[in-house]
């Protein structure tokens, strides 16, 4: 049971407390006729309950709306009963006020807190700005912080991205090791705008999409509308169909980018070249105009074989935080991909050694009480990291050894989280 409650302390997040009060939006591209997913972030210094802005919009980028209210969601940051109103002022801003009957807290001190759609027109193009005002946030106790005024910037560089020539439904190439699990993309480029769509994914031997109680785990992207729906079933041909549509017909954002994530686990054998092949890709617009989209192939480079170019990056294989107690060593693991690029070896370093330190090979082990960013880095020039938040709790009596090392080889790894995870399900 002591393992069980351990596992459970690690799954809890971890927060830096930010430097000081901001509500905000991070600058962003967007091009006419696109509909783009947008974040209001809070960065806090002392809990705060509550908060009231107001927005105003450049002409011809829109708040997405239905029945007339404007579409504002709250994250998981918010409090039990929080929640958001919003009105049309004379001056042409909008207020949102966010609040709490009984005065609960925002969860954390950074991270999105708010979230909507905005709307190009089909003209839209250029550098515009969103203004962020009289923005005034409370605690508690009823103490008032007015935050400053900001700037979201739209279309910086450039004015918006172009329109594809041609629809396509497609996974890009990748390249998969014998046993390893890979998270891949389905990318939707459309010239028009498209409210389903509908295809076969025929996988090599040896190559499987992930499942759970005997259903694959497809998801959709922030490009998905309001009540967009994604199914899958195995056809007699060996083929995965996918479909995705909405009841009310809404349609995908954007005219690029992915649309569907999934995951693909390569049997300990998987080697060689091999294909994704993707057939019979119908499209639908909302006025029910069919599209028929051309068959496309995935080239899979099995064991590493022809790796091709392309960016180094680090990836997070068990949790990037949690709460663990004092004098306990873990070891996370961390993938790199491609796995095979020339320089595969990982810088570590620990943001306080008082806390926490690192060793060469990753093992970490908590010293003080305290919170501690963790950071796997590439060293071959691409510096794109993996950080693990710490949170060191006090010491926990519990038996010798390490009571969350399942399988007693000297770590915690994700395969000691997995074997937790079965015993609680039973499995």
């Amino acid at each position: 049971m002591k393992k069980i409650f351990f596992l459970a302390i690690c799954l809890v997040a971890a927060l830096n407390a930010a430097a000081q009060n901001s509500f905000y939006i991070n600058n962003f591209d967007i091009s006419g006729g696109e509909t783009k997913t947008l974040e209001i972030m809070l960065d806090n210094t002392v809990a705060l309950t509550a908060i009231q802005a107001d927005l105003y919009f450049p002409e011809g980028l829109n708040v997405e709306q239905e029945a007339g209210d404007y579409l504002f969601d709250l994250t998981d940051r918010k409090g039990r009963n929080h929640t958001i109103s919003s009105t049309m002022l004379s001056s042409g801003a909008i207020r949102i006020l966010i609040s709490s009957q009984t005065l609960k807290e925002f969860s954390g001190n950074s991270g999105a807190l708010v979230t909507f759609n905005v709307i190009a027109d089909p003209t839209f193009s250029g550098k515009h700005e969103i203004l962020m005002k009289n923005i005034l946030a409370s605690e508690a106790d009823q103490t008032e912080h007015s935050l400053p005024d900001v700037t979201c910037v739209i279309n910086e560089n450039s004015a918006g991205g172009d329109v594809p020539t041609e629809n396509r439904f497609y996974i890009n190439d990748f390249d998969i090791n014998a046993g390893e699990t890979k998270g891949l993309e389905i990318m939707l480029d459309n010239t028009v705008a498209l409210t389903a769509i509908q295809a076969d994914l025929y996988f090599p031997e040896g190559l499987n999409v992930e499942q759970e109680d005997g259903d694959y785990l497809f998801d959709l992207t922030d490009r998905k509308g309001r009540n967009h729906t994604i199914s899958s079933t195995m056809l007699s041909s060996g083929a995965i169909r996918i479909l995705i549509s909405s009841q009310t017909l809404k349609e995908f954002s954007g005219n690029s980018g992915a649309l569907v994530t999934f995951n693909v686990i390569a049997d300990p054998t998987f080697s060689g070249r091999h294909e994704i092949l993707m057939k019979n890709i119908l499209a639908s617009e909302a006025d029910q105009t069919e599209h028929t989209l051309p068959d496309v192939t995935c080239v899979i480079n099995g064991g590493g074989d022809n790796p091709g170019p392309g960016p180094v990056t680090v990836t997070s294989l068990a949790t990037t935080s949690c709460d663990i107690p004092q004098g306990i060593k873990v070891k996370f693991n961390v993938g790199i991909s491609p796995s095979n690029a020339e320089n595969q070896t990982l810088a570590w370093s620990t943001s306080d050694p008082s806390i926490a330190t690192v060793a060469a090979d990753g093992t970490i082990e908590t010293l003080e009480m305290g919170t501690v960013t963790i950071t796997a880095t590439t060293t071959d020039g691409s510096n794109i990291a993996v950080n693990y938040v710490i949170n060191v709790t006090e010491s926990q009596s519990q038996p010798a050894g390490n009571s969350l090392d399942v399988n007693g080889d000297g770590y915690v790894t994700g395969s000691d989280v997995t074997m937790i995870f079965n015993y609680i399900l039973g499995l």
